[in-house]
């Protein structure tokens, strides 16, 4: 069990296997040309596998692959495949779906458990606005091959913007009454600061409690208990099977429950996501660390873990590329 100077214990570790998208989404991505990391820099397939295994043995139990756009990493496949071979509990995915409908059976023989799918939109033309020209047709069907081959709960993540898909959120809310025997779970997830290609305003973003009041114009929202970690607050709307998840980084801070890691595509560890400490682990393995090093370098991240983002002013502050941390 790893614990930082806070008590919590850190038990999460999310993996950035690319910097690539296939979307330009106008809240993630810093630019239309924006260059990702050169090729000799991002970390190889069995350079993320022993990472994982590294974590392993340090205590983590929880691994989420995110990008970019993780499904255009090549060598994916094995990359699911050994880690899951390593015992993780909970190995997860968070894609944007565009190629999810090729390769969900793949990835669910190859150990994946389950799936998150960024979807902002219902509507057609304004999906294709908020990411750049992405095709709506291609994430539904891709949600549809993931409920059918298994990757459940499939999580729907929608990132209500005020003024651009605001209005769709008791549409997204209703999918949570949809999905056959494992209903889709849907989370509802506070704008967060960012380099985006629009400017980040707090006036952009819509507060989880003003969200949470128009989902119970359908009715009653019951309250899930909190098991303790993670970021989500729960709700079910009344007879509904499936989950309405709140993530509410900007209202109410969760930083006191943290339990994560990140590492981006180029082997930079980042104890949170806001924290301008980045912790280099790609050179010292190149340069033929042995395992012990990597491990204290784990450690290390742990021990600098802030007490909380401290998100005063975020309009000032250095913000992330969520399109190269994942989120």
């Amino acid at each position: 069990m790893a614990l930082d100077r806070y008590d919590r214990e850190i038990d999460y570790l999310r993996i950035s296997v690319t910097d690539r998208c296939n979307l330009r989404c106008l809240y993630c991505n810093p630019g239309v040309h924006a260059s990702g990391f050169a090729e000799s820099r991002m970390l190889t397939a069995e350079e993320i596998v022993r990472v994982a295994r590294l974590a392993c043995e340090f205590g983590v139990r929880k691994i989420r692959l995110t990008g970019g756009e993780p499904l255009l990493r090549p060598e994916l496949l094995p990359v699911v495949r050994s880690i899951k071979a390593l015992g993780v509990r909970d190995l997860s995915l968070t894609t944007n779906g565009i190629l999810l409908e090729e390769l969900a059976a793949p990835l669910k023989a190859a150990g994946l458990d389950r799936v998150n799918v960024s979807l902002d939109s219902l509507r057609a033309d304004r999906f294709a606005e908020i990411t750049g020209g992405g095709r709506l047709d291609q994430v539904l069907a891709g949600i549809g091959e993931a409920q059918r081959v298994g990757l459940q709960p499939v999580k729907i993540n929608m990132v209500p913007i005020r003024g651009v898909n605001d209005d769709e959120i008791p549409a997204f809310a209703k999918l949570s009454l949809e999905g056959g025997p494992e209903p889709y779970h849907v989370r509802f997830i506070e704008l967060m600061p960012s380099k985006g290609r629009v400017g980040w305003k707090r006036r952009h973003g819509l507060p989880t409690q003003e969200v949470i009041d128009r989902v119970s114009t359908l009715g009653p929202l019951v309250k899930l208990p909190f098991r303790g970690k993670g970021p989500s607050r729960n709700y079910r709307l009344e007879g509904a099977q499936g989950i309405l998840g709140f993530i509410s980084a900007m209202s109410h801070s969760f930083c006191y429950c943290c339990n994560r890691l990140r590492i981006d595509a180029t082997g930079r560890l980042k104890p949170c996501l806001f924290s301008k400490t980045r912790i280099d682990i790609a050179s010292p393995m190149r340069r033929g660390a042995a395992d012990e090093e990597v491990l204290r370098l784990l450690a290390l991240a742990v021990e600098s873990k802030p007490e909380g983002n401290y998100l005063v002013d975020p309009e000032t502050a250095s913000l992330p590329s969520m399109s190269r941390i994942g989120g």
